[in-house]
């Protein structure tokens, strides 16, 4: 048997979920991506997964969408209680996410990173294109068909065109000079945070392919 279980949670199931929680900057999270979903996507279609032990306690929660039309996951939150964090729970939870999602024909998937969750991601092998229009890190890649533990050896052999495939006008839109117009504040951080992306952070890659495909 198994011994953590991807659990669906409706609105109501989720709101039981997070009142059991404790610490005040994860409750206002939690409480920001259940504003969010209502607002932007509602649960009518999907809702929020929790990753789940054999006694039922949720060790940590996404919000993310399977597109069947584009076979699209979009990851848009992600975070673990204060309790449960530094288990590895975030991780196992992601991994049956992929897994789930290739078993629907997913065939890419995209995220955004604060930079807070950096070390996180690049743990994992993720690389990114650019900031989005709020400065977040912007990652848009095939899905890796061993799933997450595949990511980092996809990212390794491919090539940046091929990573990109099909999706450059897309990537192109969500990070178009972002990185121009952060605020002073934001451009500290982002310099900072280029020291530690160092290769992970595509951006002068994709603007020469840009270039060389005289898009403007």
């Amino acid at each position: 048997m198994n011994q953590y279980e991807l659990i669906p949670l409706n609105r109501v199931e989720y709101q039981r979920s997070i009142s059991q929680l404790k610490e005040e900057k994860t409750i206002r999270f939690a409480n920001m991506s259940l504003n969010w979903w209502d607002k932007k996507l509602g649960w009518h279609s999907q809702g929020c997964f929790a990753l789940a032990d054999q006694q039922n306690i949720h060790l940590c929660y996404i919000f993310f969408i399977i597109n069947r039309t584009t076979n699209y996951l979009t990851i848009h939150n992600i975070f673990t209680p204060f309790a449960q964090r530094r288990q590895g729970y975030a991780q196992i939870l992601l991994e049956r996410v992929f897994n789930l999602a290739i078993a629907q024909n997913a065939t890419r998937f995209n995220i955004t990173c604060i930079s807070q969750s950096l070390d996180f991601y690049l743990a994992l092998g993720l690389i990114y294109w650019g900031v989005n229009s709020v400065g977040d890190f912007y990652c848009d890649l095939p899905m890796p068909k061993e799933g997450l533990s595949g990511m980092e050896w996809m990212v390794a052999e491919r090539s940046n065109a091929e990573l990109i495939g099909t999706e450059f006008a897309t990537i192109n839109h969500k990070i178009k000079d972002h990185n121009l117009h952060l605020t002073k504040k934001q451009n500290q951080v982002y310099q900072r945070d280029l020291r530690l992306l160092q290769s992970n952070y595509r951006l002068d890659e994709f603007l020469a392919i840009r270039e060389r495909r005289n898009i403007t």
